[in-house]
């Protein structure tokens, strides 16, 4: 299956079983519609756990279950050679020639070189710290310490789609080399009971991963090449639930090799980036001054989000256990696992953020790596304090010239309407009458209009439908940020040259390095044609503002293609950089709408659309 077969399952899968004609697909993934058609017609005609259906709307993807799809044969073999590359390497000392490699596994030495750049461009990607040194007339070596090395390895053999039922005879057919049969049974069996016995609930790609990091902690052993783990005198272990299950796995296998303390070590690490269902996540002896290091970055976040997570004792609490936590297994370049990034990033995307400002400030203080799917951990941390928080409500005062008692009554029934007001104060309006700071003010009935700045809404004393729809308009209006924004029609061919473009059209050139900041943490692409670039709260001049961008074709934009781009320079308001967010999420979750806008040609017509949505 070509890679834009893949693209093309990809897009549809993430379309919530709704149809979407083949214009919208064809600009999605950059060919013709007449170009999608055939490749449905190819899936349609090779794979039999895949059926593309169509009807007048369009297309959508039929399948019991998208996640349990095994790949085709010829993505399978160029996966597996990556894997077996790798395998065949770690095993080697000494440099190997392409020509060796490819009398190994039966390619053409031309072959081989390209997968092994491609290999490597991977690598990259992923942040595994492995590389691959080439020297002339010598050939090429893995070069890295033995943890990236075994993490890389397990990342390539997991990485494979396989449906459980033949999860076993697929492992013993590609570790045979390494570990006999009997090993494999073994491992398998103490996965399945540590597993029980400390309710760990591993779902079956954790449950991959588990038994082969395994089965290459006993090849490795065996072969002498242990890992090296410098032991922290602050940091216990010991302390860790984890510590307890990795020693119950290294004891489950003695019978084939004794796990140094370094060993244990390591895998109580790997267990704590798989972030397991551990009924004792807490840790009680902690290091002082890695836990001040942790208290000041949760200060700074608190002083520019105004976001409780210093000052309330339970949040506080749940975010520094967990950093403190993962700071080791970031420190060893361990991959946290975490399936959900791509959901978190879009549909919580301030929370992920203001996590990536943490992340950011983690790695200065501790000289460690963050991904996004560890960002994405924090960012559910954030998420619970603004689900737990009561929403601000507007301050409103009433104001009228006669009949208070009346007055009081429609007050009540605009308080039962509007949620979103507190009224604050009912006040006799005069000519001379002072209007207060951050209030609204509702005027009902009032024989005068006041003079003055301040926002105020009048209405008629019946409170019919027409003035419910008045108030209800203003408040929404108030919300509302597009109808100021400006929109540019681009022609660019990569994010920085977006953002450049898009500020400096707008006069806004001073923001690039700081949205730049932002990107280079983790892209603001969120799917569907999308992207939503910002600066960190950094900087006291910020002051609301959206700039669009409609891009010519979509560009790659991190692991994602997009076309529509909202530059967004926040408010000093958090709650009301949290509503611009989410409505930047809830306009663009569906790419029906995305396609509509990205085809509008005037701003007024990009309004309406937006409104209409």
């Amino acid at each position: 299956m070509s890679k834009k077969h893949n693209q093309l399952i990809n897009f549809l899968s993430n379309q919530e079983q709704e149809y979407v004609p083949a214009v919208q697909i064809a600009e999605a993934i950059g060919v013709t519609d007449r170009t999608i058609r055939n490749y449905i017609k190819e899936i349609n005609e090779k794979s039999n756990q895949i059926s593309i259906v169509s009807s007048s709307e369009g297309y959508k993807l039929q399948t019991e279950d998208i996640n349990m799809l095994i790949v085709n044969e010829a993505e399978l073999e160029e996966t597996l050679l990556d894997f077996e590359i790798v395998q065949f390497l770690m095993t080697r000392d000494d440099y190997t020639t392409y020509d060796e490699i490819a009398d190994k596994f039966f390619y053409s030495p031309q072959t081989i070189r390209s997968r092994i750049q491609k290999l490597t461009m991977n690598m990259d990607k992923l942040g595994i710290d492995v590389s691959i040194d080439t020297k002339v007339f010598k050939g090429i070596m893995l070069v890295g310490t033995e943890i990236q090395k075994r993490v890389l390895l397990e990342n390539l053999f997991t990485s494979i789609s396989i449906k459980k039922e033949v999860y076993k005879d697929f492992l013993t057919k590609n570790f045979c080399n390494w570990v006999d049969e009997d090993v494999i049974e073994s491992i398998l069996n103490l996965v399945e009971e540590i597993n029980i016995k400390y309710d760990l609930n591993l779902e079956f790609l954790m449950y991959k991963k588990m038994s082969v990091q395994l089965i290459i902690m006993i090849s490795r052993i065996e072969s002498g090449n242990h890992v090296v783990i410098e032991l922290s005198e602050e940091m216990d272990f010991k302390d860790f639930k984890e510590f307890e299950v990795a020693s119950a796995f290294c004891n489950g296998i003695l019978q084939y090799v004794i796990a140094s303390e370094s060993e244990r070590i390591y895998l109580t690490n790997y267990l704590m980036s798989l972030h397991l269902d551990l009924e004792e996540p807490g840790v009680e002896n902690k290091d002082l001054q890695t836990v001040k290091k942790i208290e000041q970055i949760l200060l700074n976040i608190e002083q520019a989000y105004q976001v409780p997570t210093y000052s309330q004792k339970k949040f506080k609490s749940n975010i520094l256990n967990h950093i403190y936590r993962i700071i080791y297994p970031v420190s060893h370049n361990l991959l946290i696992y975490n399936p959900f990034v791509k959901e978190t990033k879009s549909e919580y995307f301030f929370s992920f953020s203001i996590a990536s400002n943490i992340a950011l400030k983690i790695e200065k203080e501790f000289n460690v790596e963050i991904h996004d799917s560890e960002i994405a951990y924090l960012a559910y941390h954030i998420q619970n304090i603004f689900e737990a928080q009561d929403k601000k409500r507007i301050k409103t005062i009433i104001l009228y010239s006669r009949n208070y008692e009346r007055t009081k009554l429609l007050s009540s029934k605009i308080a039962t309407y509007f949620n979103e007001l507190e009224i604050y104060k009912i006040e006799k309006c005069s000519q001379d009458y002072t209007f207060h700071e951050n209030c609204l003010y509702i005027g009902i009935d009032l024989a005068f209009t006041p003079k003055t700045k301040k926002d105020i809404i009048m209405i008629q004393n019946g409170l019919h439908n027409g003035e419910i729809k008045k108030i209800r308009f203003f408040l929404e209006s108030q919300h509302s940020i597009i109808e100021r924004a400006n929109i540019f029609w681009i022609n660019e061919n990569n994010p920085e040259q977006a953002i450049q473009n898009l500020l400096q059209s707008n006069q806004r050139g001073q923001f690039i390095e700081a949205v730049m900041k932002r990107e280079k943490m983790s892209y603001t692409s969120i799917g569907n044609l999308v992207a939503i670039p910002h600066p960190y709260f950094e900087m006291q001049e910020y002051k609301e503002e959206v700039i669009i961008g409609i891009n010519q074709k979509a560009i790659e934009w991190g692991n994602e293609l997009v076309q529509l781009i909202i530059i967004y320079l926040p408010s000093d308001d958090v709650e009301r950089n949290e509503y611009i967010f989410t409505e930047f999420f809830q306009k663009t979750k569906n790419i029906k709408d995305v396609m509509k806008l990205v085809q509008m040609e005037t701003k007024e017509e990009f309004i309406h659309c937006w409104n209409q949505i």
